[in-house]
């Protein structure tokens, strides 16, 4: 393969000096990186393209900033062709009515059996990326892609994609390329260092991120990062964005923002999930630069011919002047072309991903031979950590994080045992009172949006104060034990099994009726009645239980403390009627 790349300061050097005469349009990667953003100016670009090379196809973007040759540029004109020996492309732009279609019509009108590799541009402010490769994924998530959203120098009010065709507000342009011959490689790097305590997202619409924790999220942000970082959002999440845990990827994933409302939401680059359990990460510059020299050995294990980066924004944001150190390594393996996106597009273990403040690597190569230099790798390693005067700044700072960390793992995991303890009772380890209103606040919420039926059954043993007077109270204990073991064992994972204080029990029943309510506890009447207790030095016990069953009204009561005081009502008959007895009320 041959690269050929321009770089213009402006359309007057792009008139004067283009030279695209030794191009083979059929087997070249052509891709245009402007910083000029307006709409006029990406006209002017094309008609400059049209006069001369008509049949030419191009992919183009509004940047926020250029990559060339691992330089940053600003405000110029980056065309970067790759002209291929044994690949052909096929150049594509797709908008759908949903951005999920968009991505299905992207793969099923690209992707070939040989395709090795697609890039793809997407406008940065009126597409949701993360559904655009969701979309793509659904058809086939094998298929490397690379790319990222149009910038426009950090203003977020206008983005652009285009082709020789025409310019795009919404939309995707893009190019596959295929090959039985083509050698791909991608890569990104991350290092922004999880800090605080784990949050949970608690509500969100896709790429809309309302409450962190039952708190709106600026206000989380303002609550821990300080008044400067919490009132200067979007902008102040360049240096802390969101870093989500437990992703099923094998690669970090971080959310910053485009926008804030006056609730206190926020529009993300890419989309959050309720459940999704997220922490602030800072960046810090000397252990983003430490760890891309150890990641330049095994891009030089490739052999690429060129490099392309995607890098994000606020990346360029937060590094500023040392964008390049970050940079030019890449440059001394392969040339490095790229540009400075508000998301990148990033595939890896058969995973497409939308990321937010990575850069991200999309190597090519049409040699057949590698060269392994892992040993070498490591030995440079072990020398960056060994030696006794370099980069003690580096690895303080790393020990520091590190401890951080670790001591709020501690007492996330300490809290999270005070939490267990405070919600379960101590004698029989069954859920408290107090769990259990806290708990059936969520289901009947569910259960009203299912509008599926929820019960409850409140429990009592008969003649108790009889076991207490003649056994004592030791006995008493381990018979309520007993009873309470029983109950688990014998009711479903999805109910909440209460002990509500002395010898009464309640039990929650998500999704069922009263009638199906009354069966379990007949069931449970049944079990009980049944069995004998036989414990150290006492007789055999025998005894039985009185239960009242309720299913809650779901148009009328409001919680779950009508519907207990109901079955409580339910149960006092039972007793009345002579105890072992199951009343519906």
């Amino acid at each position: 393969m041959k690269n050929i790349t321009f770089k213009f300061k402006n359309l007057g050097d792009m008139y004067k000096n283009l030279d695209l005469s030794q191009i083979d349009s059929n087997k070249s990667l052509v891709q245009i990186f402007s910083g000029l953003c307006k709409k006029k100016e990406i006209v002017q670009i094309q008609n400059i393209l049209k006069e001369r090379y008509p049949y030419l196809n191009y992919i183009g973007s509004t940047t926020s900033g250029e990559i060339y040759e691992g330089v940053t540029t600003e405000n110029e004109i980056i065309i970067s062709i790759l002209n291929f020996e044994h690949t052909t492309t096929q150049y594509f732009y797709a908008k759908e009515e949903s951005d999920f279609q968009t991505g299905v019509c992207l793969a099923n009108t690209l992707f070939k059996e040989n395709t090795k590799a697609m890039i793809l541009f997407i406008d940065g402010l009126d597409s949701n990326g993360n559904d655009i490769i969701d979309g793509i994924s659904s058809v086939n998530s094998n298929i490397p892609i690379a790319g990222g959203l149009a910038g426009d120098n950090g203003d977020f009010k206008e983005t652009f994609v285009f082709d020789k065709n025409n310019i795009y507000k919404k939309g995707v342009v893009a190019v596959a390329l295929n090959s039985d011959k083509l050698n791909v490689f991608t890569d990104y790097q991350l290092n922004w260092q999880p800090i605080g305590h784990t949050m949970t997202v608690t509500k969100a619409k896709k790429n809309h991120l309302y409450e962190l924790n039952h708190t709106p999220a600026s206000e989380v942000y303002k609550k821990y990062l300080g008044e400067k970082i919490g009132n200067n959002l979007p902008f102040s999440a360049t240096e802390f964005p969101l870093l989500k845990l437990h992703d099923e990827s094998d690669f970090q994933v971080c959310r910053t923002f485009i926008n804030k409302f006056d609730d206190g939401s926020l529009i993300t680059i890419g989309n959050l999930e309720e459940g999704d359990k997220v922490r602030f990460a800072f960046g810090n510059v000397d252990l983003i630069l430490n760890n891309t020299k150890k990641n330049i050995l095994e891009y030089e294990n490739f052999e690429p011919e060129v490099i392309y980066t995607y890098s994000c924004t606020a990346r360029k944001a937060f590094l500023q002047s040392q964008i390049d150190i970050e940079l030019n390594p890449l440059n001394t393996i392969a040339p490095t072309y790229g540009f400075f996106t508000y998301g990148e597009v990033f595939h890896k273990n058969n995973k497409n991903s939308l990321l937010n403040v990575s850069l991200t690597i999309l190597a090519f190569s049409e040699k057949t031979n590698k060269i392994n230099t892992k040993s070498k790798k490591k030995i440079i390693d072990e020398k960056l950590e060994k030696n006794i005067i370099s980069n003690k700044h580096y690895l303080v700072l790393d020990a520091l994080t590190n401890l951080s960390n670790k001591v709020i793992e501690e007492l996330e995991e300490v809290h999270k045992k005070l939490k267990e303890e405070a919600n379960k009772d101590y004698l029989t380890n069954l859920y408290n009172k107090r769990y259990f209103d806290e708990v059936s606040h969520n289901l009947i919420e569910i259960a009203k949006r299912q509008n599926s039926p929820i019960s409850v059954i409140m429990i009592d043993i008969d003649f108790f104060k009889n076991i207490n007077d003649t056994y004592g109270h030791i006995v008493g204990d381990e018979v309520i034990k007993n009873i309470a073991s029983l109950l688990i064992k014998n009711t479903r994972k999805s109910d909440i099994v209460s002990r509500f204080g002395g010898e009464e029990f309640a039990i929650l029943l998500p999704n069922t009726n009263k009638k199906d309510a009354k069966e379990i506890a007949e069931k449970l009447r049944n079990i009980i009645e049944e069995h004998i207790i036989i414990l150290e030095n006492t007789k055999e016990i025998k005894l039985t239980i009185s239960l009242g069953v309720c299913q809650m009204n779901l148009k009328c009561d409001e919680n779950i403390s009508k519907v207990i005081d109901n079955a409580d009502i339910a149960l006092y008959q039972a007793k009345k009627q002579g105890r072992n007895k199951v009343i519906i009320n």
